[in-house]
């Protein structure tokens, strides 16, 4: 019955999927156009602006949250949030499957490109365990935010900060209750630490927290996985890479570095001015904002493993090599292929809507040499669903918000999904096999 609906309407899961963010977001939009919601007449695109970032958990703003927004548009955002970051479609199947429901194998290869489903034969086992795990973390970072906060906020306030801010951190979300975002905090370790531990488990993904319990805890395995071994060691080396090339332009703190550096890759939280920054800064911020959170994370981006097996591609070929591999382990055809797929759409991407901003930007508050940079710093940002900006946001016209908005969605659904649901189904495949001809490769 399902699939005659499917076959019916001509929707497929993945397309139902984006079906179901617009929902939400359009909800969103017209839940905070309320007078309860707002401070001042707020357009709907700004509405709706502001609500795709929340559910893609990006962080890029064209009015100011602390002030546009009340206490109930705030929990608007927040709700949005937090449904953003474990995922519509997400909460919807564990509700099926309580509910006696048996997921269609087009749901399982969803939940297979978005939390690495496929390594687990209970489904419901790993919902769980999201669940879990969200909230458990969620909870742990209201507490030490709350304490950091505590510094400068009565106890109720400081409270509503440090919820706000831990789901928004482990959401890899980026809003913030402060005009100044986290700028007025820079130096505070209690603050800093915490938002960066919350915003690297976001970034890690669902299926490599609940690799490292099990081999932590319950000692169910003695090596870890070749997907979390990748993870572990990508971030390790971003975060490291990051702060050090942020550090030595002279303008950062040690602190501040290593923040910028964890939280460029889709968390968009800044505790230092992004604009003030150096232009060898800026392209370290964009590189980190392209590669990304892990894939299963509640981040964005091209993912680190895609960033790995691209890199380890390259290096194979140089070498001669005609096998992929990494960490003594032979990366199959189809995944270098998909990795490959994945980078090449994401610079195309931000290359198409970084010229059409330039188009659409009849009058920025910036000079004609800076103009692409910043466009090509947003796009990234929305397309790695970051959230830090050069200050151009609140400028941007009608057609560049729909722009961003649009980028902002492919980041959060997936290259991968978006490119399945819009392939023809298997029955209709047809596959012309041509006689081959090299080419010369520059």
């Amino acid at each position: 019955m399902k699939k005659a609906f499917y076959k019916l309407i001509g929707i497929r899961p993945g397309l139902l999927m984006l079906l179901a963010y617009l929902f939400v977001i359009t909800s969103g939009s017209l839940i905070l156009l309320l007078p309860s919601c707002r401070t001042t007449e707020t357009s709907f695109l700004d509405s709706f602006f502001t609500c795709t970032s929340a559910v893609c958990v990006t962080g890029l703003i064209t009015v100011n949250t602390a002030t546009v927004w009340t206490f109930w548009g705030h929990l608007t955002i927040l709700l949005l949030i937090q449904l953003g970051g474990l995922g519509i479609m997400t909460i919807a199947t564990i509700v099926f499957i309580s509910a006696g429901r048996r997921i269609s194998a087009g749901e399982r290869l969803y939940f297979e490109a978005t939390v690495a489903v496929g390594k687990f034969h209970d489904v419901f086992y790993l919902l769980k365990r999201i669940f879990i795990f969200t909230f458990a973390l969620e909870m742990v970072g209201t507490f030490f935010l709350t304490i950091g906060f505590m510094k400068y906020y009565d106890f109720p306030d400081a409270f509503w900060y440090g919820v706000f801010h831990a789901v928004s951190a482990f959401n890899n979300a980026g809003f913030s209750l402060f005009s100044s975002n986290l700028q007025n905090f820079s130096g505070d370790i209690i603050v800093n630490l915490t938002a960066m531990a919350m915003i690297i488990l976001g970034g890690l993904g669902y299926f490599v927290m609940i690799e490292m319990t099990e081999i932590a805890v319950k000692r169910k395995r003695r090596h870890l996985s070749l997907h979390t071994k990748s993870v572990l060691i990508v971030t390790a080396c971003l975060i490291l890479f990051g702060a050090l090339a942020l550090y030595s332009s002279g303008k950062l703190t040690l602190l501040d570095s290593f923040f910028q550096s964890v939280t460029a890759r889709t968390a968009g939280f800044n505790t230092v001015d992004i604009a003030a920054l150096p232009h060898a800064a800026v392209v370290v911020l964009m590189v980190l904002m392209f590669i990304g959170a892990s894939p299963g994370s509640t981040g964005g981006g091209i993912k680190t493993t895609s960033f790995l097996l691209v890199l380890q591609l390259a290096i194979s070929r140089l070498r001669g090599h005609t096998k992929v591999t990494a960490f003594h382990r032979t990366i199959p055809t189809s995944d270098i292929i998909k990795s490959v797929a994945v980078f090449t759409l994401g610079i195309l991407i931000v290359t198409a809507v970084s010229a059409a901003i330039v188009v659409f930007q009849s009058a920025l508050p910036i000079t004609d040499a800076r103009i692409f940079r910043d466009a090509v710093f947003e796009t990234i940002s929305a397309f790695g669903t970051v959230g830090l900006s050069l200050g151009i946001t609140p400028y941007l016209t009608g057609a560049s918000k729909i722009a961003i908005i649009i980028t902002m969605l492919i980041g959060k659904v997936g290259l991968l999904t978006i490119a399945y649901s819009l392939a023809a189904p298997k029955g209709r495949r047809t596959e012309v096999i041509y006689a081959e001809e090299n080419v010369m490769i520059g």
